[in-house]
């Protein structure tokens, strides 16, 4: 019998904030285990509070499973820096009302309706019956907030490895665009040059592009994509080894070590990010076998994709979104979207009641070039984006 056990500890300080004040601060302290059996090549998976008891389900599954598992990794971690900040380990509460009082008064004229502050220290250790055996530790900090002004709101999330957060030009800047949607228009339908900035990047390309690149998903016929295809001038990375990423790690849930990964290159499909199993599958590991919590298996899925876009370009005469509504109704595997727009602006007047249409592979062939700083926003790290005629109905 092989047998691969997980451990993760997370420890959670945050604060709830409703209508400007603290409603509550509280601390979270939470352990899992999950287990993985290889039976006869049959593989079985389960999740408890206990390592014994995790691993005895597994056992009891892996008689019946239909999954089918070769082996278990065993490799050398890769080392990332910027993943641990042991000054989030000593936040507290004295700290956090100290960030609210930099919220607060970082706001001029309008309200914070809500906001969350977060802080979170995660340990995570693997090992199985091939002698691996790894352990890393890591820091997140994060704030949600919703202004509001006049019946305009706005919603914007900064994020980090430290405690250290841009808290006053976050909040300054969902101030902005709240004051615009309360003074917001409707707009004529038709075929605009649209920038996306870098959260309705993410909220877009993560549900319609980034499961193409799935070697699960290319594996069981889910994706359009073959490597060699083209789709526009696009160059997209996967690196989880990437600095004070804030999902950079040295090995992912299985213990494969961390790597780059290059998923297009001007516009080619060169790789698919993948797990050990499909990886194996299609001939290419490439560490990217996550959990989406302890009570779920690894499968494929990104870190940091970086977006290197080489030709510049500018907000005129452009629909401008800050985000998007609806993200996660988009088309996997057709690439089909119709997304509401939140927060978007044209020639300097607030944008209300705007959807845009298309298909994400098409999408990509039209863009134009990058506008601002590169940020980044959960898994995706980018500038905003400009593309060409994108339909527009309001």
């Amino acid at each position: 019998m092989d047998w691969e056990i997980y451990k993760i500890e997370n420890r959670e300080l945050s604060a709830e904030i409703e209508s400007g004040r603290i409603k509550l601060i509280k601390s979270l302290v939470t352990e899992g285990f999950a287990a993985r059996v290889i039976l006869n090549g049959r593989v079985g998976f389960a999740s408890s509070t206990s390592e014994k008891e995790a691993l005895e389900l597994a056992q009891k599954i892996a008689r019946i499973s239909e999954d089918k598992l070769e082996d278990f990794p065993v490799e050398k971690p890769t080392k990332v820096d910027g993943i641990y900040f042991k000054e989030v380990e000593e936040v507290n509460s004295d700290f956090i009302k100290d960030q609210f009082e930099i919220l607060i008064s970082s706001i001029e004229r309008s309200k914070v309706a809500s906001a969350i502050l977060s802080y979170e220290v995660t340990s995570v250790s693997i090992k199985n019956s091939y002698g691996l055996d790894c352990h890393e530790r890591s820091t997140y900090s994060s704030m949600l907030l919703e202004v509001v002004h006049n019946g305009g709101s706005a919603y914007q999330i900064c994020e980090g490895r430290s405690s250290k957060l841009n808290i006053e030009e976050t909040a300054k800047k969902a101030e902005r665009l709240a004051i615009i949607s309360s003074k917001s228009k409707k707009i004529e339908s038709g075929l605009y040059d649209v920038v996306l900035m870098p959260l309705a990047v993410h909220q877009l390309f993560f549900y319609s592009l980034y499961p193409s690149f799935s070697a699960e998903n290319v594996s069981k016929g889910r994706s359009q994509l073959a490597k060699g295809k083209k789709i526009g001038e696009l160059t997209l990375v996967d690196d989880p080894t990437l600095p004070n990423g804030l999902m950079s790690c040295s090995f992912d849930d299985e213990g494969v070590a961390s790597k780059r990964t290059i998923l297009l290159d001007r516009g080619i499909v060169k790789s698919f990010y993948s797990d050990w199993k499909y990886g194996k599958i299609l001939g290419e590991i490439t560490g990217n076998g996550f959990r989406e919590e302890c009570s779920m298996p690894p499968s494929p899925s990104p870190s940091n994709v970086l977006f290197d876009v080489r030709t510049k370009s500018d907000l005129d005469g452009a629909l401008v979104i800050h985000s998007l509504i609806g993200a996660h109704t988009s088309n996997p595997i057709s690439g089909e979207f119709s997304l509401e727009c939140l927060n978007a602006e044209f020639n300097g007047d607030g944008i209300k009641g705007a959807m845009i249409y298309g298909n994400i592979f098409g999408l990509v062939k039209n863009l134009e070039g990058s506008v601002g700083e590169v940020e980044q926003v959960e898994n995706t790290v980018t500038a905003g984006l400009r593309f060409r005629r994108v339909r527009v109905v309001s």
